[in-house]
């Protein structure tokens, strides 16, 4: 039977905690000595809240996420917190020092992650729509490819040649991506995008014939970096009038994927696209969708949400 908790008086005493727990994070799971640092401030960042912490409980927990909430730190702030206090607590629990472990029932959803930020399909227009009337054929296959296909912006700047293929079926152009974890995906490609991709690809096959990216760059990586593509899409957005906080190269993603989800794509469809290897990672544009038709009836009380 594991002994009753035991109190702490001595900061002497939670630092030797700590560094054992310190001990079994490098031996059993190799951490480096900043996660291992990490992990140590937001322990004792809870211990000025809790001075006796083999006395904690679930509400101490609790009001603690609380005070974290209070004082305005970032969601992923405060879930960084309760994974090193789950972890702490789970390894007093197991070496015995207390009799039961505080934060079992404590659910990590509960600190309210941000909802993603999402662009409008008339800003996305926008964005395309530069390319009318300039003549930039790299960044326009880019955006297209981006928007069109809902790639990781590391997926798209290693994009090569080979990456463009012609399905045997269909007979039209798509994209074979090597995602996380090498796992290959076909992605389709509409009619625009296609035709920015052909458009871009007669320009490098003349001046990168012996590249093997489609994307070529100077960079050490032979390619166009990911920071490198960031700059473009903003100096774009700040080009039509679109606030350049609001795009990135995962914004665009997100993007694609609620917009699929606005005209009727289904979330299994959705994450094969993306690529996502589990479909929970995904259900996170439900609540995209939802979140911009109570807006759409908050901007117009004459509308039953019965009919939406």
């Amino acid at each position: 039977m594991a002994p009753p908790n035991r109190s702490l008086s001595k900061p002497s005493e939670v630092v030797r905690l700590i560094e054992r727990f310190q001990e079994m994070l490098l031996a059993e799971r190799g951490l480096s000595l900043r996660s291992l640092a990490a992990y140590k401030s937001d322990i004792l960042a809870f211990c000025k809240f809790k001075q006796e912490i083999l006395e904690a409980t679930k509400t101490d927990i609790e009001n603690y996420v609380g005070v974290l909430k209070a004082e305005g730190r970032r969601p992923s702030s405060i879930m960084r917190s309760i994974a090193a206090l789950r972890q702490f607590f789970s390894f007093l629990y197991d070496e015995k020092d207390i009799q039961q472990n505080p934060t079992i029932d404590i659910k990590m959803r509960a600190v309210g992650k941000p909802l993603p930020k999402v662009l409008s399909e008339e800003e996305v227009e926008l964005l395309l729509g530069y390319f009318e009337k300039n003549e930039d054929l790299r960044l326009n296959a880019m955006l297209h490819i981006l928007y069109g296909a809902g790639l990781r912006v590391s997926e798209l700047v290693t994009l090569t040649k080979d990456s463009i293929i012609r399905c045997q079926e269909s007979g039209r152009v798509a994209l074979l991506i090597r995602g996380k974890g090498d796992r290959e995906r076909i992605v389709h490609l509409n009619h625009l995008a296609i035709e920015a991709v052909e458009s871009y690809t007669k320009l490098v096959d003349v001046t990168h014939r012996t590249t093997k990216y489609l994307f070529p760059s100077p960079s050490k990586h032979g390619h166009l970096t990911r920071q490198g593509f960031a700059k473009l899409l903003k100096k774009l957005a700040a080009d039509v009038g679109i606030p350049v906080t609001k795009v990135s190269p995962h914004v665009i993603r997100h993007a694609f994927a609620t917009h699929l989800l606005l005209h009727g794509a289904d979330l299994l469809s959705i994450q094969k696209l993306l690529g996502h290897k589990d479909i929970s990672t995904t259900q996170i544009y439900t609540h995209v969708s939802n979140e911009k038709i109570r807006k759409l009836v908050e901007a117009n009380p004459n509308i039953s949400k019965l009919h939406i």
